[in-house]
């Protein structure tokens, strides 16, 4: 497989397309891609980065978003356009988009899912998924991905973003602009993958059981109002941001008993509710079992090494042809000016010759380490390695 990375940082849409591609063209070699990814900054005109593709490459199954910033092979940028294309003998690609994924996730899962398939002779062997952000059930959305798409299909990705505006994302499908929209990339055929997922953060104290939830909107802990087991264990129920989050272990939901127990995925805590109930992302069940989680700097860092090291070590073959990198605007938000960081602990440990592309999210897709099942995360660094050949 080839796999071509452009990536400019001119403020033209359409000259920073233009300079994407010929960067692809070069490394190509002639070869006409099937498939590829584009990420770019909020401010961009899309529909022009699209055409340029398009123009190009007519066909070409093409799935990307907007970000809170973009990653390639060449670091990390704000605002930029990064394309990867992709190139493959044996691999082939499906790309599908489906609308209304807010309203109702399941089925856009299902439709999206669905019309990749009908575009492949052959068994899916990845999926990658980009969402809309705003008011997703990603639980559900990802459940009904993993029904459809089969067992054993890794779905790896994440909510689309933009620069904490929390305004309106934007999800792209061969050659169109959406939003409130689920796009997929399929791929089938002879493909490695492997994957590697870590946060940094680190469990403290012991357990606790969220007693009373409706997912997103967590009532009680312990048997406790929520607010009291906070104030009673940070001094005040302020939220200082990304500081205090939560490790939630999904052995204790029964969802996937193959787990260690020792595996939890990060979910967020957003804000207060009147009634003192907590907004948290993603979705926490009842009957959920967690910690109370913090992390440096240098934790966070070093989830980038577990999460490409986990990806490299599990990797079936020689060198990967292509890295997707998904991380979440909270790990942006904590690292600050040091978040060019991520690229360069990546590339220690994934190596420097690996065509790479990436985004900064509103929140992460991958199965936990040890499973097939497709979950969601927040402030998570995931790891994709891909290789043609079974």
């Amino acid at each position: 497989m080839i796999a071509a990375i452009g990536h400019s940082e001119d403020i033209d849409s359409a000259d920073a397309v233009v300079e994407a591609l010929e960067q692809c063209a070069a490394s190509l070699g002639g070869k006409t891609p099937q498939a590829g990814l584009l990420y770019a900054g909020i401010d961009h005109d899309h529909q022009a980065l699209l055409d340029g593709v398009e123009n190009r490459y007519p066909g070409i199954q093409l799935i990307g978003c907007t970000t809170h910033g973009e990653i390639s092979s060449e670091g990390f940028a704000e605002g930029s356009v990064v394309v990867m294309l992709l190139h493959a003998e044996g691999v082939t690609f499906a790309a599908s988009v489906a609308e209304g994924v807010a309203g109702d996730p399941e089925g856009a899962a299902r439709r999206s899912a669905g019309g990749a398939l009908d575009g492949l002779e052959e068994p899916a062997r990845l999926c990658v998924a980009i969402s809309e952000a705003f008011g997703v059930n990603t639980p559900a959305l990802l459940g009904k991905l993993s029904e459809v798409l089969g067992p054993g299909v890794p779905v790896c990705g994440g909510l689309a973003a933009e620069p904490l505006r929390f305004e309106k994302t934007y999800q792209f499908c061969n050659g169109k602009v959406f939003t409130d929209a689920l796009a997929l990339l399929v791929f089938a055929g002879p493909l490695k993958v492997s994957t590697g997922v870590a946060s940094g953060w680190e469990p403290m104290g012991g357990d606790h059981h969220v007693t009373e939830s409706d997912g997103v909107v967590v009532s009680m802990i312990d048997g406790e109002p929520v607010k009291d087991v906070w104030v009673r264990y940070f001094g005040s129920d302020e939220l200082i941001g990304y500081r205090h989050l939560l490790a939630v272990y999904p052995d204790a939901e029964g969802e996937e008993p193959g787990l260690n127990g020792s595996e939890f995925y990060v979910s967020t805590p957003f804000e207060w509710k009147e009634d003192g109930s907590l907004v948290v992302g993603p979705p926490i069940p009842s009957g959920s079992r967690f910690r109370f989680a913090n992390a440096s700097r240098e934790q966070i860092l070093a989830g980038v090494e577990s999460s490409a090291s986990g990806a490299r070590d599990t990797f079936a073959g020689n060198a990967p042809d292509a890295a997707l990198i998904f991380s979440c605007a909270g790990r942006h938000g904590v690292l600050g000016t040091h978040v060019k960081r991520e690229f360069e602990v990546l590339r220690e440990h994934i190596g420097s010759a690996i065509p790479t592309i990436g985004f900064y999210t509103y929140g992460e897709f991958c199965p936990l380490t040890g499973s097939l099942i497709p979950r969601a995360h927040s402030s998570t660094f995931v790891s994709v390695l891909l290789g043609e050949g079974e």
